[in-house]
């Protein structure tokens, strides 16, 4: 489900492909350079390098849920002026984690 992987592949004329297969994706994709196309390393240890420097990059990078990105200055907005926007951030009491809430109006 949550699958991660990151590998040298090797290239039938030489050198190698650094793939890269993360959660969002359903199959590994080679590292792309300039141009889109895929960057092609000559020792299987550069392509090694190459995919641990980009997994580290994901992995310590922004944090993403269903596309938006998650950040502080955008919590404590919507904790600030809580029904100028919707959805809305609720804190509950003694957790450090927020939940988002939307507002549905009944007709009456």
């Amino acid at each position: 489900m949550n699958c991660f992987a990151a590998y040298p592949c090797p290239l039938p004329g030489g050198g190698f492909w650094a793939m890269i297969r993360l959660a969002r994706d359903a199959r590994p994709k080679p590292i792309m350079g300039k141009g889109e196309k895929p960057v092609i390393y000559s020792t299987e240890l550069e392509a090694q390098k190459a995919c641990t420097k980009h997994l580290l990059a994901y992995f310590n990078g922004d944090l993403r849920r269903d596309g938006e990105t998650i950040n502080a200055r955008l919590s404590a907005a919507e904790a600030l002026f809580p029904g100028l926007t919707k959805p809305t951030l609720v804190r509950q009491k003694g957790s450090s984690r927020l939940t988002r809430v939307e507002t549905v109006r009944k007709r009456a």
